[in-house]
């Protein structure tokens, strides 16, 4: 085998195929009595490292399936509490709300008993000038 042989090999082969060449080339079990390359063993080892690869894809799709839905069951929660953080601020304005319309009532009824109280000093007042323009007319 000439140099340029090996390289134009080695050209043509991808990255994966190249570090896969080269784990098996480290490794001497896939080369038969003649030295040349076992393609069977070779073939076998590749379906394994597929089913491998496979397997580990399948674990990491189904740790991101779980993944997202913690992360979902997180966020209903979180709106729930965002929910109920709301529900709490309007409770408590309508608390302030109300206790402000308390006082204005409050307000408004001493108002009221004020207005009474003056509109009878009034009618007693207008009694008294009466009294006293009848009897200055007399």
């Amino acid at each position: 085998m000439m140099v340029g042989d090996s390289f134009r090999r080695k050209i043509y082969f991808s990255g994966s195929e190249r570090s896969s060449r080269s784990r098996l080339n480290s490794t001497s079990d896939i080369r038969n009595e003649n030295g040349e390359i076992d393609y069977k063993k070779l073939y076998e080892q590749q379906l394994a490292e597929n089913d491998r690869l496979k397997d580990k894809l399948r674990k990491s799709e189904e740790e991101l399936r779980d993944t997202k839905q913690t992360l979902e069951k997180l966020n209903v929660v979180t709106s729930k509490n965002s929910l109920s953080e709301l529900e709490k601020r309007e409770r408590r304005a309508m608390e302030r709300k109300l206790s402000e319309m308390e006082e204005e009532l409050k307000q408004l009824q001493k108002l009221k008993a004020e207005n009474e109280r003056l509109k009878a000093d009034n009618r007693s007042l207008t009694r008294v000038i009466n009294k006293l323009t009848n009897s200055a007319k007399k």
